[in-house]
């Protein structure tokens, strides 16, 4: 089931008797234990009526498991990381023995089987889970579902956030939930007694991500301004970016502004150039704005120079400061 299925389920006090949570949203998947934790264990009686476990033995989780609860209908046993079901070994007889033991699970026990990422689908114990049991798949929420959480997010806040400025925001500082949570926090703060988060708030105090850095350097890299353009660079190699990385975004940002220009000519929607790339609508339009600005030679000319220096960088044939530098500047002098 989704992880959207799930808190539809628990809310409706339909808890099942063992779960196998995995998928990459991590931040989403924590809030569902927690959900779980509030639903099931009795304020003040949480510590008697859970228990976490690492990568237990079969034994040790049957040993759980059979335990009767301390004034409540039912206890929480979670099995972090267990070899049965995670991408690791784990011994045969355990996992037959617990895939056996999933049709005599006592129902004052739920069992939460917690993966970091995506379980091994090829273990008996995962694949009898899913049959038997209640498999919960955390994927990255969509831009829809993402919107919908940032605006949930602001509103205990009192803020409210359209859409497009949501979509902005998620640009600017990346999709990953546990840092967005920050930055909404942060954005609560900046805009004190006013109620309306607006992009010029987003575009002034969020934190930008690498490619949001890059995104205003090709920025500045199209309009000729090198000093904005070598500023910016010196920002992400402060923050850590390999230098080689860095080449390999301003080739990506190149090679979409070719992909709109081409695909604009040809009359494909911008809405469809944005779905094919990969970039919120209001980035497409930036992107349309940078993609205006050059002919699609001279863009397809400029994507080999990045090319160009990525091979002669891990070719050996130059060093990587100097190989960007260079490409820096002449793409810079090519705008002008």
């Amino acid at each position: 089931m989704t992880h959207t299925e799930f808190f539809a389920q628990v809310k409706k006090g339909e808890i099942a008797r063992a779960y196998l949570f995995e998928g990459e949203e991590e931040y989403v998947k924590e809030r569902a234990l927690e959900t779980l934790r509030q639903k099931l264990l009795p304020e003040g009686l949480e510590a008697l009526n859970e228990t976490m476990l690492q990568n237990p033995a079969a034994a040790q989780l049957i040993e759980c498991a059979e335990m009767v609860p301390v004034m409540a209908e039912k206890r929480l046993v979670v099995a972090n990381e267990c070899a049965y079901v995670a991408k690791a070994a784990g011994d045969s007889d355990g996992a037959e023995r617990l895939t056996k033991y999933l049709d005599a699970l006592p129902e004052t026990t739920c069992i939460v089987f917690y993966v970091k990422g995506l379980a091994d689908g090829r273990k008996k114990l995962s694949q009898a889970l899913k049959k038997k049991a209640a498999a919960v798949r955390f994927d990255p929420l969509t831009d829809a579902e993402l919107n919908k959480w940032i605006a949930g997010q602001f509103r205990p806040l009192g803020k409210t956030i359209a859409p497009q400025t949501a979509m902005q925001l998620t640009f600017t500082s990346g999709r990953e939930l546990m840092l967005l949570s920050q930055e909404i926090k942060k954005l609560a703060a900046f805009v004190g007694e006013r109620t309306e988060i607006t992009p010029a708030d987003v575009e002034r105090a969020a934190t930008r991500t690498a490619e949001c850095t890059v995104f205003q350097m090709v920025d500045a890299l199209v309009a000729g301004k090198a000093a904005e353009a070598f500023r910016l660079l010196a920002v992400l190699l402060e923050n850590g970016e390999a230098r080689i990385g860095v080449l390999a975004m301003i080739a990506r940002q190149y090679r979409n502004m070719l992909y709109y220009k081409l695909s604009r000519e040809a009359g494909m929607p911008e809405p469809e150039i944005a779905r094919q790339i990969g970039v919120p609508p209001f980035a497409v339009r930036r992107l349309a704005d940078q993609a205006r600005r050059e002919s699609a030679q001279a863009l397809k000319e400029k994507l080999d120079l990045c090319v160009d220096t990525d091979y002669a960088i891990k070719s050996g044939r130059m060093r990587d400061d100097a190989a960007l530098e260079r490409a820096m500047m002449r793409l810079c002098q090519r705008a002008q």
